[in-house]
């Protein structure tokens, strides 16, 4: 899903937005972006601050924790799932580049394969193949075997909240991927994702990009 927003007198939605793209006007543009600042101070405390100066500062308590890997090694990027109730939502929140070994992910940028399955109305899964960043594909897929039990667990407990992945940099990029991985299960085919400033990871965009 996109939202739309206006720019000046461009109607962005007839050059950004999908069929199911919501367009957003007055004081619900206002909200969202409140919203989306909201997540962006999340990545930011979470990428700057030690763990427990990261959920003083966020308003988070122990309890509101249910997994966390803070320290990066190599393609296996920081992150934590908490559980927002306010918004009834699971937040899974990827570390953007800040070590050594996280510009070692980074750096590890092969184009590798990534196929998936994309799960359509009524339970009919589409092939989709392509191709990413290897150290992305590599993280996402380290955090899916580690998330994956947590996240279908919490959502027994809770089954109306929804899944939530949020990143900047490195961890956009990975935390896209993630998405993807995460929505071939049935449990978790909602799941979205919001990131800021992403690394790229599709070569087409990356050489339309370079070229403008």
């Amino acid at each position: 899903m996109v939202i739309v927003f206006f720019q000046g007198h461009l109607h962005v939605a007839s050059v950004f937005g999908g069929k199911d793209s919501i367009e957003l006007k007055g004081p619900d543009i206002t909200a969202e972006l409140k919203y989306l600042l909201n997540l962006l101070t999340l990545c930011w405390h979470f990428s700057k601050k030690p763990f427990p100066l990261f959920l003083e500062e966020t308003g988070y308590a122990e309890e509101d924790v249910l997994l966390q890997e803070p320290k990066a090694g190599i393609l296996k990027p920081a992150f934590t799932i908490l559980v927002d109730h306010k918004t009834e939502c699971f937040l899974l929140l990827i570390r953007g580049t800040h070590s050594i070994k996280d510009t070692l992910t980074a750096a590890t940028g092969a184009i590798v394969p990534f196929h998936h399955s994309v799960v359509q109305e009524g339970g009919v899964s589409d092939l989709v193949l392509g191709y990413a960043h290897c150290g992305m594909v590599a993280a996402a897929r380290w955090i899916a075997k580690l998330a994956t039990p947590c996240l279908i667990k919490a959502l027994g407990l809770h089954p109306t909240y929804k899944v939530k992945i949020v990143g900047h940099s490195l961890g956009g990029g990975t935390g896209a991927l993630l998405t993807y991985v995460l929505r071939e299960q049935k449990e978790l085919s909602t799941t979205t994702c919001v990131t800021f400033a992403p690394g790229l990871f599709f070569l087409s965009l990356s050489l339309s990009l370079s070229l403008t």
